[in-house]
């Protein structure tokens, strides 16, 4: 072979060689290059999506700790509301079975006592003043301040019975009838109490609700709730607004019935009426009675104007009715004789709120 070939071929060998190199240089860069910008995108990448995904995780537990507490608060509403009327539903579906042969007692007239037989007025609110020697400035007295102190860790509000017998009709009707009262016991004034209690603790204050009975005789029941409510007093200073809470009764010369009511928000609701006392005559050792008495117009003005229509004039009288053990105590009368459970319970549930909003008129002060 020639030198010149050998040459040659000896030159082709080096740039195949060359070219390999070339070529593996070339898938070697490509690599590299990849590598670079791959993998960092590719170990970002993940930790981005880990860190989304971690906020969408919490986001999602979050949507879901919420439906699960708005859940419950439903369920706990529904529940409030079934065991607040279940009792009441029970006693209408038997009662609606005794309607064909109930007795007929007395023809119901259903009337708006919202203004009637008032003395006096102040915008919404209506007095009717049956004192011989103390007038009434509606006005002056909702500027002074209520004279409470509030601690609500502690009992707050006392709500008794003198007359814990007095009872309601079970079911609307246009006359009365003895066969349909509602059991005192479970269904009468008390169970009004119930409701009211209720309300007050919804908001987190603490009641006593006294269920003694105290009018096994009419005479002298204000007597022994006097004796009662004066040891709870003792026992239970911080209490500093007490309820004797009523059921009127309406009775014309005819032998009709009168049922106090008016409507709210689609339901009817037995008419309220705040009593409260002074002294006059022969009512004597009444210190406090003005005190009382702001306290009365104070709640007569929020009921008037949170509930229209709902709250009867206030009867000031020349009466002590136990209002003198403390400054914020007044007898309190929910419908008559003719007004339904319900409608009694959904009143009690309208004066709760009402004296929610006069507690907080007093922590403010």
């Amino acid at each position: 072979m020639s030198r010149r070939r050998r040459r040659t071929r000896r030159h082709g060998r080096k740039t195949l060689n060359l070219n390999k190199f070339a070529f593996l240089c070339l898938i070697l860069s490509i690599i590299i290059v990849c590598g670079v910008f791959s993998v960092p995108r590719k170990v970002f990448g993940n930790a981005k999506e880990k860190g989304v995904n971690k906020i969408y995780t919490t986001e999602i537990e979050t949507v879901k700790s919420e439906a699960e507490k708005n859940k419950n608060e439903i369920q706990s509403v529904s529940n409030i509301m079934s065991n607040g009327y279940s009792d009441i539903s029970k006693a209408e579906e038997g009662a609606k079975e005794l309607l064909a042969n109930a007795s007929n007692d007395g023809k119901i007239l259903s009337e708006d006592y919202s203004s009637k037989n008032a003395t006096e007025a102040f915008g919404p609110v209506y007095l009717r003043n049956t004192t011989k020697n103390n007038g009434v400035n509606i006005e002056s007295y909702l500027k002074k301040k209520i004279t409470a102190s509030i601690n609500k860790n502690k009992p707050v509000v006392l709500i008794y019975h003198t007359h814990t017998s007095e009872s309601y009709q079970i079911i609307e009707n246009d006359f009365y009838s003895n066969t349909l009262v509602a059991s005192p016991q479970t269904l009468g004034i008390i169970r009004a109490g119930e409701a009211l209690c209720n309300t007050i603790e919804s908001y987190g204050y603490k009641v006593i609700h006294d269920k003694t009975v105290y009018d096994t005789s009419y005479s002298g029941a204000f007597e022994r709730s006097r004796e009662k409510i004066s040891d709870i007093l003792r026992e239970n200073p911080s209490i500093q607004i007490v309820i004797d809470l009523h059921r009127d009764s309406i009775t014309r010369k005819d032998g009709s019935n009168v049922k106090t009511v008016t409507e709210i928000d689609g339901k009817k609701v037995a008419q309220i009426q705040l009593i409260t006392g002074c002294e006059d005559g022969a009512v004597t050792d009444f210190p406090n009675w003005e005190k009382n008495l702001t306290f009365a117009l104070h709640l007569q003005k929020s009921l008037s104007e949170s509930y229209p229509r709902a709250v009867r004039p206030l009867l000031f009288c020349a009466r002590k009715y136990n209002m003198d053990l403390v400054p914020c105590a007044l007898n309190i009368e929910i419908g008559t004789q003719s007004n339904t459970v319900r409608e009694a319970v959904y009143s009690a549930q309208i004066l709760g709120k009402s004296i929610i909003e006069i507690i907080k008129e007093c922590e403010e002060n």
